[in-house]
């Protein structure tokens, strides 16, 4: 696996600001919650950051975080498609 490999997962279109985008990576996952979420708080979107920050430092699969994201997605009442 190449660099560019790491952090890479299933890829996820979700529905930010009326438009469809897609999430690839961690680094995605990470720059669009803390960036465009439509929530600052909430307990699914605290862990799915700490995920993220627990994945950019190797003690987290991406895996992990995927599925952390779409429970924040949900708690955001977010729509997405796997």
């Amino acid at each position: 696996m190449g660099k560019k490999d790491i952090g890479k997962f299933q890829p996820v279109r979700i529905k930010l600001g009326g438009r469809f985008r897609v999430v690839r990576t961690v680094h995605d996952a990470y720059k669009l919650m803390v960036t465009e979420w439509p929530i600052h708080d909430g307990p699914a979107l605290y862990r799915a950051e700490v995920t993220c920050l627990d994945a950019f430092n190797d003690a987290t699969p991406a895996a992990e975080v995927r599925k952390k994201f779409l429970v924040a997605a949900s708690e955001a009442h977010l729509e997405y498609v796997v």
